[in-house]
């Protein structure tokens, strides 16, 4: 259109001010043209560079064919640059030779007023090198399993965003030489799965006419060992009990008024009321982590203990008793490292609202959780809530710490637009270092967030 009005101005015999007029716009408009343009073609550049480095990251966990590995490129490329932002398509191409991986991306941004002066679309060309290198890495993945996460099928977000970062890490194989996660779902308490047997007391009896039966979370130890990573020979943990009460209204005997699943939320009831999906130790294979990613669910009621759920990270990824999967400290040509994601504050709850069968109960200060009821066992020290959330945020501190002496590389990341700022300082503080911290106020930003991690993660490294 703008094209056409200079036009006709340059054939007008009204005057010689309209050729003049005409004449100086010209200038004007691709000078302006000039400007909007570049700056779009500069961000869809920048964009571009980001994901090729993801993709070639990928590929260089990856194993196949020229036509296989591009693929591979291809599905992260488009992972971090989904196919028409901002008007663009890119294409991926990748060469392999030895160790070197290179790769390029390619797009022709439209124009918008540069096509006045006849340029109708922009060049954009990007290219990576990586290299691979023999190196491995241990990985837990310590991830908030509370009942807020049945907010927008939070919960879901936080499966896509492990998911994504577990392709991400495995490349093609489905069995890696050099990776190992494992997964610690938290809530109020850990169920440490397989290996929950043997951490038990000796005589520890539970409930021998419950229907149900015993999930395997526990209660965690009195003093240092609370948080410590010592063996249950030294200071055995108890079963995680919560006994029937007006809050939790069940009859062991019967299994049709017992609903401890998620599904129940706040009206659950059971002796395993709070207790999350078991913890899946390290392993190298895909599948394996698939599956329990996949089986994560939002367990209602407690409120939310990350100190536990950290702790329990440091034993997965530690070589001693009780998970041994780990290789030991200071292993050559290997990396430690942690993801600690939240939803909320640190925090004991107490059920505020008759629900389903359960009923206020006003003689206890807050549900059952892996320290028992606030403060039954004297695990915390306090009756207060707020003093017992600072006892429990100085927990988790600890453990942060304890993780970094032992240079375990330690990322944390907030998830939701309610977190207030003392939790984000708290979760930053936790990180290796500042870069190591993120913030993910929607679940896309969360999924950002991983795919992030899982490329600082990789083994490999981007050398232009």
């Amino acid at each position: 259109m703008l094209r056409s009005l200079l036009a006709r101005l340059i054939r007008s015999r009204d005057g010689n001010m309209v050729i003049m007029l005409a004449i100086g716009l010209l200038p004007i408009v691709a000078t302006i043209g000039l400007g909007v343009d570049v700056a779009r073609a500069y961000a869809v550049k920048s964009r571009m560079a980001a994901a090729l480095d993801a993709a070639a990251l990928a590929v260089g966990s990856s194993s196949g064919t020229d036509a296989q590995l591009s693929a591979v490129a291809q599905k992260f490329f488009d992972a971090n640059y989904p196919p028409g932002s901002l008007g663009a398509h890119p294409s991926v191409a990748v060469k392999v030779s030895g160790d070197v991986i290179s790769a390029s991306a390619s797009a022709a941004v439209a124009t918008v007023f540069m096509k006045v002066m006849g340029v109708n679309e922009v060049p954009i060309a990007v290219d990576s090198t990586v290299n691979r290198q023999i190196a491995g890495l241990e990985l837990a993945m310590v991830l908030d399993n509370t009942g807020s996460m049945t907010t927008n099928n939070n919960i879901q977000a936080v499966r896509d965003a492990a998911n994504q970062l577990t392709d991400i890490l495995f490349g093609t194989a489905t069995v890696h030489p050099y990776l190992k996660i494992a997964l610690v779902p938290y809530s109020v308490a850990v169920n440490p799965g397989s290996v929950a047997p043997s951490l038990i007391t000796t005589g520890d009896t539970y409930a021998p006419n419950n229907v149900l039966g015993w999930k395997g979370c526990v209660v965690e130890r009195a003093g240092a060992n609370a948080m410590g990573d010592t063996s249950a020979a030294t200071a055995p943990w108890t079963r995680y009990n919560w006994l029937p009460a007006i809050d939790n209204y069940y009859d062991v005997t019967k299994a049709s008024t017992v609903y401890a699943s998620p599904s129940h939320g706040n009206g659950s009831t059971g002796p395993n009321v709070g207790c999350p999906t078991a913890i899946t130790p390290l392993t190298n294979v895909k599948a394996t982590l698939t599956a329990a990613i996949n089986a994560q669910e939002a367990w209602s009621r407690g409120g939310t203990l990350s100190d536990v759920g950290m702790a329990w990270g440091l034993r997965v990824l530690s070589p001693e008793p009780p998970f041994t999967e780990g290789l030991p400290w200071g292993t050559p040509k290997w990396s430690k490292a942690v993801i600690l994601m939240t939803d909320g504050d640190n925090q004991f709850y107490k059920l505020t609202s008759n629900t389903g069968v359960n009923k206020v109960n006003s003689a206890v200060n807050s549900d059952y959780s892996a320290y028992g009821r606030l403060d039954e066992l004297g695990r915390i020290g306090t009756t207060s809530t707020t003093t017992a959330k600072t006892t429990i945020n100085n927990r988790l501190a600890s453990v942060c710490n304890a993780m970094k002496a032992k240079n375990i590389i330690v990322y944390t990341v907030t998830f939701t637009s309610g977190i207030n700022q003392a939790t984000k300082d708290i979760y930053k503080t936790c990180a290796t270092d500042p870069s190591k911290y993120f913030d993910s106020p929607s679940q896309d930003e969360l999924k950002s967030a991983f795919r992030a991690i899982a490329t600082s993660l990789s083994n490999l490294r981007v050398s232009q």
